[in-house]
């Protein structure tokens, strides 16, 4: 007989060759019919937690559940006794010096540890004591700077303001970090861009609980612009980036310019990212060369889209976009969009902005709506010169428009007019993409004559304003006022886009969009007048997430006399996503005792 073994760890299986291997009565006899199994089990230990009650002042709860080792290691599956006994030991250490950055220089903490109901609870208690205030500020000044009076006055005097804003009040790591930088970036902005600080320090006095705040700053020599030096071209003419380049040799040094600079290279579609700067050599006669790196967009770019709007419906482009037309850095621009309401093909030249700070564009597009019973097809070519800053905005455009519109009981005419318009944007915000507080302005004015090349004379005058005010810290209350009047004897013979309706969003909301108007046997005619308003609250409900409350009142009409404004109330979300704010609103049309749900990225204008 053969004896055949298995092992698997602390498992055995040995049978007797022949034989089944629970044939028990078979086995024994022979010796060799052996079947062991030995298994160990070990029940797994049960990981070590805590729970912690801190006692401390509110105002600095979160800093110390944010940073101290006691709570980050409460959840650990590392965890053990002995390491909480270990962050205890230096618990009192590590408070303090949390704390000293707040301005608590006094503190005593005291730990405990209990057992309630069968779970280890760690009860810590921290004493502020009193703060340390700020009780003064000294600048002392070296370098070049100190042969310049009027610009040291300056830098001292700004340091004055900052200081004086602080003193008396308790000191904290954040506030004398803010002074530093402060300090420094003044003196770099202008002339002396080889700043530095030679030395700084808070001296604290827990006694007196008092800090005195020292900064020793050496402005180096002051530099003036030297060449420009360009880097990173390849596809686009050299041309297309000194046009925005005003940095005569020579120039006194401003940071400022070198970032209006940067900002507008990186405004360009023709560059992914641009970086300004200078060399600063340190010796005489410290003229600093200016650098420009760029990294260059593809020549070619293709977008497509898939949307869906609450006032236009679902909605589908491609736009392609050319960047180098004639070898110049001309932008060739053209889009296809498809509504279900409205439908654009459009073709453009830009020309990128020039040493005067003006932009020129050359345009002809094709678009036709089906709203409210109003159909209308436009055919326009036109030309327009823009300047544009981060706060400003101005637009002057010629235009020729040729319409075929018509209404629902059949009636249609083919208005054509020759325009020239000019509007001006306006923005003094907190933050473009999140605004809180501040306020936009929108203003247009244009018209034609009927002598040259249009069926009537008009002139239209239209303003757009929004205000915000922040509400306390989580609140924001947005005030909208539209207005326009477009004025000429009467509507016929007026091109649609040059008269007005409302409703939709960013309108009258619980209204269809442009379904208010002029009827004209149930369709919705353009009028001469538009009046709009709104008054909205928004409340921050969690992270980036507001929820609004709003009511909304305004229409349009043929003249100011029989203008009938009607009134929307709603409740909304709005979210700050990465690009840029969404809203959704579900609004009440009071009028029309009827609800509509409406959807909206970004800004009104």
């Amino acid at each position: 007989m053969q004896l055949i073994c298995l092992s698997l760890g602390k498992v055995a299986f040995c049978v007797n060759h022949g034989f089944a291997l629970f044939n028990f009565s078979s086995l024994y006899p022979l010796g060799a019919g052996l079947l062991v199994f030995s298994t160990t089990v070990a029940a797994a230990e049960a990981p070590f937690t805590y729970r912690v009650v801190l006692r401390a002042d509110s105002s600095v709860s979160a800093l110390l559940e944010q940073y101290l080792e006691v709570f980050k290691l409460k959840d650990s599956p590392r965890n053990s006794p002995e390491q909480l006994s270990r962050s205890l030991e230096f618990l009192p250490k590590s408070v303090a010096d949390l704390l000293a950055t707040q301005g608590y220089f006094n503190t005593k903490t005291v730990s405990e540890i209990k057992t309630e109901q069968g779970k280890t609870v760690v009860y810590i208690h921290v004493d502020l004591g009193d703060p340390v205030v700020i009780h003064d500020a000294k600048l002392n000044v070296s370098g070049a700077v100190r042969d310049n009076p009027e610009r040291l006055a300056v830098l001292e005097s700004r340091f004055q303001e900052r200081s004086d804003a602080i003193i008396g009040t308790s000191f904290t790591q954040s506030e004398w970090d803010d002074l530093k930088k402060r300090t420094l970036a003044s003196f770099m902005a202008r002339d002396y861009p080889a700043s530095v600080m030679s030395s700084s320090e808070a001296i604290i006095d827990p006694e007196l609980k008092t800090a005195q705040l020292n900064i020793t700053m050496d402005s180096g020599p002051a530099y003036v612009y030297g060449p420009v030096q360009i880097h990173g071209l390849q596809r686009y003419p050299e041309k297309l980036v000194r046009d925005l380049v005003d940095l005569p040799e020579g120039a006194p040094y401003r940071r400022s310019q070198l970032l209006n600079l940067q900002t507008e290279l990186q405004n360009l579609p023709h560059f992914a990212s641009a970086l300004v700067d200078v060399n600063l050599p340190p010796d005489a006669p410290f003229i600093a060369p200016v650098q420009i790196d760029v990294q260059e967009s593809p020549l070619n770019k293709v977008i497509t889209n898939l949307g869906y709007s609450t006032n236009t419906g679902a909605q589908a482009g491609v736009d392609y976009r050319y960047l180098n037309l004639f070898d110049r850095g001309w932008i060739f621009n053209s889009k296809l969009e498809i509504k279900q309401k409205e439908q654009l093909f459009d073709i453009a030249v830009a020309i990128p902005k020039m040493p005067s700070g003006w932009e020129h564009n050359g345009y002809i597009n094709y678009a036709s709506s089906d709203i409210e019973g109003l159909q209308s097809d436009n055919y326009r070519v036109g030309v327009s010169r823009n300047w544009i800053e981060r706060r400003q905005e101005h637009y002057i455009s010629l235009q020729y428009l040729a319409e075929r519109r018509q209404i629902s009981n059949g009636s249609s005419d083919r208005p054509h007019s020759l325009t020239l318009n000019y509007k001006t944007i306006i923005r003094d915000l907190d933050s473009l993409k999140d605004p809180r507080h501040g306020y936009m302005l929108q203003a247009e004015i244009g018209g034609a004559s009927e002598r040259v090349m249009s069926d009537v004379s008009f002139v239209r005058a239209y303003g757009n304003a929004i205000h915000y005010n922040k509400i306390g810290q989580e609140g924001i209350l947005a005030l909208r006022l539209e207005l326009g009047q477009t004025f000429t004897s009467s509507a016929i013979g007026v091109p649609t886009e040059w008269l007005f309706r409302a409703g939709g969003m960013g309108s009258v909301r619980g209204y269809d969009y442009q379904s208010l108007g002029v009827d004209i046997d149930g369709s919705v005619a353009p009028g001469r007048v538009l009046a709009t308003s709104s008054i909205e609250y928004q409340h921050l409900v969690y992270k980036d997430w507001r929820a609004a409350i709003f009511y909304d009142y305004g229409g349009a009409g043929s003249d100011w006399r029989t203008l009938n404004p009607v009134r929307g109330i709603g409740i909304g979300a709005r979210w700050l996503s990465p690009v840029g704010q969404i809203g959704a609103d579900i609004a009440y049309g009071i009028d029309k005792s009827q609800f509509r749900f409406q959807f909206a990225m970004g800004l009104a204008f």
